[in-house]
């Protein structure tokens, strides 16, 4: 500050053929022009002529935040003429950024995410919601694995600089910022957010709302997956600790009692602890470092999961060792659902995918219009979660945003359930569900195989009648009986097990709900018709979006470490394919071509 009060005159410094003036209200800053050849010292004149002359009005676009009376105050950020002279040199018109900018209105997030601020009179102007908004849309447009990896492009980048709505010169949103952001407008915003551009691209005409998809695919939390050994190890230890508080110590029972018991209970869930013997636990339990440690687990939240779950057991009977021993195993049962499945993480749940295998996240969902592939609804679940339930949370969603279901909708096997079933034909849904190969009992054949006729009389697979002789059970159930003996039937033995067939006289028995029956037999024939098999291809065309989400935008992968957070993150993917879409279709190139083909 001292060097620069001293400035009286005009500083004058050469480099090179430039020169850089300073003085005390500017600098300027001169380049010759023998710097560049002929062709781009041209292309400079005609750049800068545009700029003095007709201007460049979206070079302002993202930076231009009106001030509304009575709503919060929003930092104003000027585009000052170097930033401009370099956002229009370097910023093409074919760059992606600006057809993605162009092709929805953000300043509807400021009036959706207004709410919470409460800087209207009094309070520093806060950064716009949508300029932190466009700052998440960088990070999964572009795949970006973490927030931090994010501003730190943004800090260098100036595309992305422009985008959001930054000049050259101030400076970018910190992490905390960004975290405070995604906090304060919460999961239900984003969801907003999500649903105000689907409305967008309704408007299009990008939603056909004729046939839709659905499908799930697993996503990787940002967590470590405990192991089968430490799950035991923390088992053993808090059984060991219920016992200290209160008894006061463990009695009879030593350690290794303890651990052979925590070994016992996990080891139909982990088959491979049991190769794994109970000293190996004690000495385990014994380290104080690792993630098995009290201090450990109860940073990440699991030790006091732990405690609250064994505070609520009853006291042993007696102190007998054998009393001891029932009373821990099931208190060992009851801790189970207690333990942690992750680290980083404590509601990613471990299931199994049909692509990866075990992994420790959740699921996603996506419901896609068949038209443009614009995803209309999004479901987030731990990983432990069926899926066929989520189908239906998709579709509620989808009819609360357009007050309609979808004519048609697409899935494959892991939905042909009768709860999809009843849905599907209740809001007069064509559904052309996968069907799933079900083998029967001990080799038979499965229910499926037992056929409703035009009459309504159930038929076994030689088509011979299947009298009702019993129900309906408490559980909703029917037992239908062949009429004929099947005895000389010559698929006997596929019906039939070889116990049933001893019978002097064998019939084959089916128990099942019949109107769940006769669903899936509806759902079976529609997705075998050509009609249904036309669909099923077509939903394996839709699955490139998927693909796509998860190449592109780590739709995989949540970069976060919480549910609702992961579910944001999904919010957003959802957001971007769905905005590329919107783009693509607003493009003059996608209009053109469009032109020519009709």
């Amino acid at each position: 500050m001292a060097a620069y009060q001293r400035i009286q005159d005009p500083i004058l410094r050469q480099f090179g053929s430039s020169t850089i003036t300073l003085r005390n209200e500017y600098v300027t800053i001169t380049i010759a022009h023998t710097v560049w050849t002929p062709r781009l010292w041209k292309a400079l004149m005609t750049l800068l002529l545009s700029l003095v002359t007709a201007g460049e009005t979206w070079v302002t676009g993202p930076s231009r935040i009106p001030r509304i009376p009575g709503q919060p105050r929003w930092k104003q950020i000027p585009c000052d003429g170097l930033t401009r002279l370099l956002y229009t040199h370097f910023i093409l018109p074919t760059h992606p950024l600006r057809a993605l900018f162009d092709a929805y209105d953000w300043s509807r997030i400021d009036a959706l995410c207004a709410g919470p601020y409460r800087n209207q009179r009094s309070g520093a102007p806060a950064y716009a919601p949508q300029m932190l908004f466009r700052v998440l849309v960088t990070m999964f447009i572009s795949g970006t694995p973490f927030e931090s990896a994010t501003l730190m492009r943004l800090q260098t980048d100036v595309a992305w600089r422009w985008f959001v709505g930054l000049n050259l010169w101030c400076g970018t949103p910190d992490a905390g910022t960004l975290s405070h952001f995604r906090s304060r407008i919460g999961v239900e915003r984003f969801d907003q957010i999500f649903i105000d551009l689907l409305l967008a691209c309704d408007r299009a005409g990008l939603v056909g709302h004729v046939e839709s998809y659905y499908d799930m695919t697993g996503v990787a939390a940002s967590a470590t997956q405990a192991t089968p050994y430490q799950r035991a190890v923390i088992l053993s230890k808090a059984l060991s600790t219920w016992l200290d508080a209160d008894h006061g110590g463990v009695g009879t029972l030593e350690q290794a009692d303890i651990a052979a018991i925590a070994l016992e209970v996990l080891a139909a869930q982990h088959p491979s602890l049991k190769t794994v013997e109970p000293s190996q636990l004690v000495v385990s339990q014994a380290s104080s470092g690792g993630c098995v440690s009290e201090d450990r687990l109860a940073v990440s939240g699991w030790w006091p999961r732990l405690v609250q779950a064994y505070s609520g057991l009853s006291r042993p009977a007696s102190t007998t060792a054998e009393a001891l021993r029932e009373a821990l195993r099931q208190a060992a049962q009851t801790l189970v659902p207690a333990l942690p499945q992750a680290f980083g993480d404590q509601e990613a749940t471990v299931g199994h995918t049909r692509t990866t295998g075990t992994l420790c996240g959740y699921r996603s969902g996506f419901l896609v219009d068949a038209k443009r592939r614009i995803i209309t609804a999004v479901v987030v679940v731990t990983l432990a979660t069926a899926e066929a339930s989520t189908v239906l949370s998709a579709l509620e969603q989808y009819h609360a945003r357009f007050d309609r279901y979808p004519l048609r909708l697409g899935l494959d096997s892991a939905f042909d359930r009768d709860t999809v079933h009843r849905v599907l034909e209740a809001h007069h849904i064509g559904g052309a569900v996968t069907v799933r190969s079900r083998p029967g009992a001990a080799g038979v054949f499965h229910a499926d195989a037992f056929v409703w006729d035009d009459q309504g009389s159930l038929r076994c697979p030689q088509g011979e009648v299947m009298a009702q002789v019993a129900g309906p059970y408490k559980d909703g159930t029917d037992r239908y009986r062949a009429e004929a003996d099947c005895a000389h039937c010559p698929l006997v033995e596929q019906c039939l097990t070889e116990a049933q067939r001893q019978k002097p006289e064998p019939h084959r028995e089916l128990r099942t709900t019949t109107e769940a029956h006769q669903r899936a037999q509806r759902h079976r024939e529609r997705s075998r018709s050509p009609e249904g098999r036309a669909i099923r291809r077509r939903r394996f065309a839709a699955e490139g979006v998927f693909g796509h989400a998860n190449r592109f935008h780590n739709g995989d992968k949540t970069p976060y470490r919480t549910g609702q957070m992961t579910h944001r993150a999904q919010l957003m993917v959802a957001f971007v394919i769905n905005l590329e879409a919107l783009a693509s279709a607003k493009s003059p190139e996608k209009e053109n071509t469009d032109r020519s083909r009709t």
